[in-house]
């Protein structure tokens, strides 16, 4: 019978489970509600050593496969008709391109952009061919840090599922058919000033693309101009509105802060600011620990998110009372008092506002985009009443370009009938726009509908005109980061399938043919009267560095206005179900949710895969009898919507989280079908719904999980280190006696002795790394019925583990790589040698040796090796296959893998150490993946035998111990204890 991930019993008492922790007969670490309960089922799941053996011969369901292998038949028939292959006008070199070297990688300075907001990044390039973003440590927004999206991009290029030819009505047709339809329609509109004509983007921070609709708009002084996004940030400027008159982006300065206090903060999460605002926070926490104390963080949110988890002291609390914590703690400072001085809520609010008032002038209070902006106005003054603003919070102005109309305005001008012709660029609101507005059913109103986007959308079925828009990574541009960085965006490859960016579409609009990309973006950022060669000096720099250097928007000096918000009234009973949306931790809003990478990415907080869950508090699941695999449904003003029950401790009693992203209706795509789609229920687009129900189906099934993969039961793995406690970190796990004499590579100074640390207190379990080494390392995506079966293939995972009571549990993140032990069971354990260890310490895994007896798999501890149970890789599309690493094999069926340290960056290093006389190799030169994506630099790696190295360094930290030391397996790398405030401080 097939062994999956024991599903939460339906008889499991949570009452009983709360007791056992707080009486202290639970594990003070857990990942899961049944390993607390520690039933006979989840028993003996764990005694299997092999769950997913017991059906070797299992296959995946077949249609899911073939979607899944990223359709490659359909490929290859689209191809068959004519389709350009990019091989048609193969030559050999004559004269050999500038800088390119035959099989030696290439890198460039590039920006992935996320909702608009362009964040620095690099480009490895191999034979014009990209083939993985790198983050760019000299990029003054994110310092060579990445996130999940920006990693996943380069498969976005190569996705099969992209759009790939201009369609007309549904069917296949050409640019040049396009422009020969729009020439009258463009001297219509110019005769009539463009009355009748709309556009629709999404956010815009491209200074060249803002200068474009500008020109299209004195061309066109009729043309009404509206804006879409899926996850917006209104709220954000609103708030800054209200409280100084005018929109601003809200920066806060960790470096100059001694507390935060976050309510429902993002800071942490996935989005535009998550790479700079991580980096800088932990920068500020490492200060704080090397001058002897802590950067502490308060933090209050209805959903646990990553912010709230890293938070030193967090609390639950819906949104009705996030607006009064903000309230309180604003009168608090005023000498007034507080509304909730009672219970964990009153607790945490005395904590907050004495951290607050000791830290006067350095603290930070922070809100995050799905409050309202009443809260955010209460927000800056808050700041504004702690003298905060202006020394550890600044401000700088808007960054996306604003003045255009909502999308609801857009509905209502059809429904008059004032809209004869819509541009559509890049946006896809007929998925993600207020479900109210039914504006798929609007758009039929509309005589000439035109699409342009990277997919033929749920948007694109409805267009008369669908167009091709280019990748980041094909295309000419630039863009803004959060702090206003200006960077440029240049072109890795010609465009796969003859797409254009956004300005050179709207250039059609302006002068009747599509405009050169380069030539727009050289001919904006061209002074009027510079010199030639002065600009091409300084366009040349900036494509080098990536960005335009002092670009930054400057800080702004502001000043309050008016007074506080007025409290808004309750719309339900306090013990009515609030609905709170969120933001997809792996696939956003759903515009990357063709990307297999994203979909069987592990959430951060639940590890579900492939779908979205209906979140809910351990409270309230006893309350209506509920366990994590029913099936609810979500009913509020006539919309609902099924999924099931994800039981998630820290969710704040009486709200319901539904993610977005989800529930897409694009046939024959990757993401169609998947979850439910929460913007049925998200009637005006807002991020909170009060009133709603719930209600069991009957039905059940076990959201696919990664969460119980790799258990390791009956220790504790996550040590924590309280500030003025003794030492949490060991070294005997080191010096313990052993029968067996220790490899050459472990004694000091024997050649290179590769390591490896992590920083717990630093790692905020955002995925970059796992992402990243998926990118690297050819690692396949084997589908949901796969995973479902234990065949997950991550080589590193994040295990999320929680630490105290059910409905405030601390929170802890572990990566968990190979531990590459000096004295691996697993070299033992091995039949044909397959797996050994080199003289620099790394425990390598010989593929064609491999005869698949999965024997070191069950000699390792750590639960970190892959089986290839399945050729997961040999019906990819051909164009999938662009994106592989050359250095890299691909694993067969029935072949072991696991984490390499990223062997073939050391091996490149050793080969450019030889060309130099066997020089050392510098400390730094040698960055594994995992290592250059995260963005709180949390991995560390180098050389152990350099003394010097800042590995060496790390290992020399009080905090450094070694993951299951006792079994003296020596493993090469190691962890940095958490850090946690003093005992007394709580």
């Amino acid at each position: 019978m097939l062994r999956v991930p024991p599903l939460m019993r339906a008889d499991l008492d949570l009452a009983a489970l709360r007791a056992r922790l707080a009486g202290g007969d639970g594990p003070a670490f857990w990942r899961s509600l049944d390993a607390v309960a520690d039933t006979p089922e989840f028993r003996a799941y764990i005694a299997e050593e092999f769950p997913a053996a017991a059906r070797l011969a299992a296959a995946p369901e077949r249609r899911g496969f073939l979607k899944l292998m990223a359709a490659s038949f359909a490929l290859a028939g689209l191809s068959a008709c004519d389709g350009f292959d990019g091989r048609r006008h193969e030559l050999p070199y004559v004269n050999q391109p500038e800088r390119i070297l035959p099989g030696a990688s290439l890198s460039y300075a590039s920006c992935a952009v996320f909702d608009g907001f362009a964040n620095g990044v690099l480009v490895t390039t191999r034979n014009g061919r990209p083939l993985k973003i790198e983050g760019n440590p000299d990029h003054p927004w994110t310092r060579g840090g990445t996130d999940v999206l920006g990693q996943a991009s380069i498969l976005g290029l190569y996705d099969p599922f992209r759009s790939q030819a201009v369609q007309h009505l549904g069917r296949p047709s050409s640019w040049a058919a396009f422009r020969g339809a729009m020439a009258g329609f463009l001297a219509a509109w110019r005769e009539s000033g463009g009355r009748g004509l709309a556009l629709l983007t999404g956010p815009i921070t491209s200074p060249a693309l803002a200068a474009e609709i500008a020109r299209i708009r004195a061309a066109y002084p009729g043309l009404r101009w509206f804006s879409s996004a899926g996850v917006p940030r209104d709220t954000l400027y609103e708030g800054a509105r209200q409280a100084y008159g005018r929109p601003l982006e809200t920066l806060p300065r960790f470096e100059r802060a001694r507390a935060i206090v976050s309510l429902d903060g993002d800071f942490l999460d996935l989005g535009p600011g998550q790479v700079g605002l991580s980096r800088r926070w932990i920068e500020a926490r490492r200060a704080a620990h090397a001058a002897g104390g802590l950067l502490p963080m308060h933090a209050a949110a209805p959903t646990p998110s990553l912010t709230s988890a890293k938070a030193d002291h967090a609390v639950a609390a819906g949104n009705a009372e996030i607006a009064q914590l903000a309230r309180d703690l604003l009168s608090l400072q005023e000498g007034g008092s507080a509304t909730l001085a009672d219970g964990p809520l009153g607790a945490w609010l005395k904590g907050a506002a004495g951290a607050l008032a000791a830290a006067r002038g350095a603290g930070i209070v922070t809100a995050g985009l799905a409050q309202p902006a009443e809260v955010h106005a209460l927000v800056h003054r808050l700041n504004g009443a702690l003298g905060n603003t202006g020394a550890s919070v600044v401000h700088v102005g808007a960054v996306p370009l604003l003045g255009a109309e909502p999308v609801p305005a857009l509905a209502e001008a059809i429904g008059r009938g004032e809209v004869q012709a819509l541009f559509m660029l890049g946006v896809n609101p007929v998925y993600d726009a207020p479900a109210r507005l039914d504006f798929g059913k609007s758009l039929a109103r509309v005589p000439l509908k035109i699409h342009a986007g990277l997919y033929a959308d749920e948007t694109a079925a409805y267009a008369d005109w669908h167009l091709p828009l280019a990748h980041p990574l094909e295309a000419w541009g630039d863009g803004r980061a959060l702090d206003g960085t200006v960077g440029l965006i240049q072109p890795m490859i010609a465009p796969l399938y003859e797409g254009r960016a956004a300005h050179e579409i709207l250039a059609l609009l302006d002068r009747g043919e599509p405009g050169d990309g380069r030539a727009l973006l050289r001919d904006h950022w061209r002074g009027p009267d510079q010199d030639d060669t002065a600009f091409e000096a300084r366009f040349s720099e900036a494509l080098r560095l990536g960005f335009l250097p002092d670009s930054a928007l400057p800080v702004e000096n502001v000043a309050l206005t008016g007074s506080a918000p007025a409290p808004a009234q309750p719309s339900a009973p306090g013990d009515a179900i609030e609905v709170v949306f969120r933001p997809d931790p792996t696939i956003w809003d759903g515009s990357v949710a063709d990307l297999g990478w994203l979909q069987e990415l592990p959430k951060p907080l639940t590890k579900v895969v492939w779908e979205n869950v209906v979140a809910l508090s351990p409270v309230l699941a006893g309350r209506l009898a509920i366990t994590t695999g029913d099936i609810l449904r979500v009913e509020a003003a006539g919309a609902a919507v099924e999924g099931p029950a994800w039981v998630l401790p820290g969710q704040a009693e009486t709200t319901v989280t539904l993610t977005l992203g989800y529930g897409r209706a694009v046939p024959d795509h990757l993401s169609n079908g998947l979850g439910y789609d929460a913007t049925r229920l998200r009637a005006d687009g807002g991020w909170s719904l009060a009133g709603a129900t719930l209600r069991k189906t009957g039905a059940r099934r076990a959201p696919a999980t990664t969460q119980d993969l790799g258990t390791m039961q009956g220790h504790d793995f996550v040590r924590v280190q309280n500030v003025g406690a003794p030492p949490a970190g060991e070294t005997d796990s080191f010096r313990l006696a052993s029968f067996y004499r220790a490899p050459e590579a472990a004694d000091p100074g024997h050649e290179r002795a590769w390591g490896m640390v992590i920083d717990l207190d630093a790692c905020i379990g955002c995925n970059a790394c796992v992402t990243a080494c998926q990118a690297e390392n050819n690692i396949p995506v084997v589908g949901r019925e796969e995973v479902e079966r234990g065949r997950w293939m991550g080589w590193i995972r994040v295990d999320r583990y929680y630490a105290g009571g059910l409905d405030a549990p601390d929170t802890h993140f572990q990566p968990v790589p190979c531990m590459h032990c000096e004295q691996a069971p697993c070299e033992v354990g091995c039949p044909v040698e397959a797996t050994v260890h080199d003289s620099e310490g790394l425990n390598l895994q010989v593929y064609n040796r491999c005869v698949g007896t999965r024997t070191c798999q069950s000699y390792c501890p750590y639960k970190v090796r892959r089986f290839n149970y399945l050729d997961y890789t040999g019906a990819m599309a051909p164009v999938e296959q662009q994106q592989r690493n050359p250095e890299v094999t691909v694993r067969a069926r029935g072949v072991m893998e696991k984490c390499t340290y990223c062997v073939q960056r050391i091996a490149a290093a050793r080969i450019d150490s030889a060309k130099d006389a066997h020089a050392p190799i510098p400390d730094g030169t040698v960055e594994t993946s995992c290592q250059n994506a995260c963005p709180t630099r949390a991995i560390i790696f180098g050389d152990l035998s350099d003394p010097g190295s800042r590995v060496s360094a790390a290992r020399q930290d009080p905090r450094n111990y070694a993951l299951l030391g006792e079994l003296n397996t020596r493993p090469r790398t190691t962890y940095l204890a958490s850090l946690a405030p003093a005992a007394k401080d709580g």
